[in-house]
């Protein structure tokens, strides 16, 4: 974390400072870091905190939940909470004097007592600090809201972003490509001057083949290497404990590549791609306007957990009379022998690429037209190229769902296979950068947060515009096109 020294000459002097925490000095800079992860709630205060007669845990002392990130004061349960960084404590105002000293300010903390000796109102909680917690606070106090206060991975010439990617085993290809996609976007920020002056450093961690591995991965990135936020990162799910370490430090993280099974919720959490889950209704909406569903569906599908849950709630509906059949297929052989005898049946294949080529090939034999639903997430993008004409010689109408509009694979028809990694890295820096240079000088995590979620509109390229909101995580459409002789759009 980086807290500068205040600039203004002598605050320190205001201050009672303890100068000795566990038995050795530290520096106005690191009490002052410390002060910022207690004010934040990173971590908590020793002891308890008391509102009337009522005892709360050392957890719920964190400052920031009432007078907010930079110490700008609001309303809590219908009481106005005031600003309590060091200018406004040490001015008048309309309801009480200056506080004339830090040790004023200290006492106003412990005892719930005002500048003039009244009992605060609640909710405002009386603390039992410790001289190392009072030091921090106190050092805290005089940069909070200034410039010298900025998130965790903001330092004077550079911003520290991080990156939890595959570079080993059977993900290593699409976690280099997604690495040199994310270097080659800094480092073009970087040369055209960084953003407010800031250089952006990449810093990788390897995500390991198990979420043991993931957790250890976003552990050492946020508390050891201490950056601001993870950008890019391949995490098609986030186990449970990294998204702890996320919401305790408050890491933005961006643009998250790969694809989830069901749609994100929590805010500090926004993916790139949409889920499964919402690209499986995307494609069951077009089934329906354009199969004929009454003879049926066929779902032929990974053996991925909790994939069978998701598509009976979007897609199994869409049968008609005749119902759905769900069957797990593992490879192209369970594929033909679920479909050896011909079929009127609309096919819905969620699966590898070569499962799904065995499937359309042994659909092409039938005398009527029958549909052919795919999702690319799991059979890679339908080949030949996206923009392929009508072909009379086969009598499939093929859908394939896609993760993103057509206009970003489009801009580059060499796109194919793990190359459209280094593709997404890009959109997924280009949105971060995007959102800092909304953020302004000061970096702090609502500032990004609102930054973020004001880029409606922001097209990373050309026509491909990005929506992240408090009920959508994630930033781009599901889309779909259509294949064969009833190739009626694209979209």
């Amino acid at each position: 974390m980086n807290v500068m020294r205040v600039a203004v000459i002598g605050l320190a002097a205001c201050l009672p400072v303890a100068a000795v925490a566990h038995g050795q000095s530290v520096s106005f800079d690191e009490a002052a870091a410390r002060g910022h992860a207690l004010y934040h709630g990173v971590i908590a205060l020793d002891g308890p905190a008391h509102v009337g007669g009522a005892m709360l845990p050392a957890s719920a002392g964190a400052c920031v939940n009432c007078h907010g990130a930079r110490g700008q004061g609001g309303i809590e349960a219908g009481v106005k909470v005031p600003g309590i960084s060091w200018r406004m404590l040490t001015q008048p105002n309309a309801d009480r004097p200056a506080y004339e000293s830090g040790l004023h300010i200290l006492q106003a903390i412990e005892g719930g007592r005002s500048a003039h000796g009244h009992r605060l109102a609640p909710p405002m909680p009386a603390f039992a600090l410790t001289d190392a917690e009072k030091e921090a606070l106190s050092a805290y106090l005089q940069v909070i809201g200034t410039e010298a206060d900025q998130a965790q991975g903001v330092l004077q010439d550079h911003l520290k972003i991080g990156a939890v990617l595959p570079l080993q085993g059977a993900g290593r290809s699409r976690g280099e490509r997604i690495q040199a996609g994310l270097r080659e976007r800094f480092a073009a920020i970087n040369d055209a001057g960084g953003i407010y002056g800031r250089r952006l450093e990449l810093i990788v961690e390897e995500a390991g083949a198990s979420p043991d591995s993931v957790v250890q991965a976003v552990d050492r990135i946020i508390e050891q290497q201490q950056v601001f936020a993870l950008v890019g990162s391949f995490l098609p799910e986030l186990p449970a404990a990294s998204l702890q370490t996320i919401k305790r430090h408050r890491t933005p993280v961006v643009a998250t590549l790969g694809v989830p099974l069901h749609d994100a919720t929590e805010r500090d959490l926004t993916y790139l791609l949409p889920s499964i889950e919402s690209q499986l209704r995307q494609l069951g909406g077009e089934v329906r306007a354009q199969c004929d569903t009454e003879k049926g569906l066929y779902v032929l599908h990974a053996p991925m957990p909790g994939l069978a849950e998701v598509i009976r709630a979007t897609v199994a509906n869409t049968a008609g009379r005749a119902g759905a059949l769900m069957q797990v297929v593992q490879s192209p052989a369970e594929a033909l022998a679920v479909l050896r005898e011909p079929t009127e049946r609309t096919v819905i294949a969620l699966a590898s690429k070569g499962t799904v080529q065995t499937i359309r090939a042994q659909m092409q034999g039938t005398a009527a037209p029958i549909c052919l639903a795919t999702l690319a997430a799991f059979s890679g993008l339908p080949q030949p190229a996206l923009n392929d004409s009508p072909d009379a010689s086969t009598m499939i109408r093929e859908v394939v769902g896609l993760p993103l509009p057509v206009v970003a694979l489009s801009s580059d028809p060499a796109i194919e296979g793990d190359a459209l990694w280094t593709v997404l890295a890009d959109v997924s820096a280009r949105i971060l950068a995007e959102a800092l240079a909304r953020t302004g000088r000061v970096v702090d995590y609502e500032a990004f947060d609102r930054a973020l979620h004001s880029l409606q509109g922001f097209e990373p390229i050309n026509g491909l515009p990005v929506r992240v909101t408090s009920q959508q995580r994630h930033g781009v459409a599901a889309a779909y096109i259509w294949r064969g002789v009833s190739h009626v759009r694209t979209e």
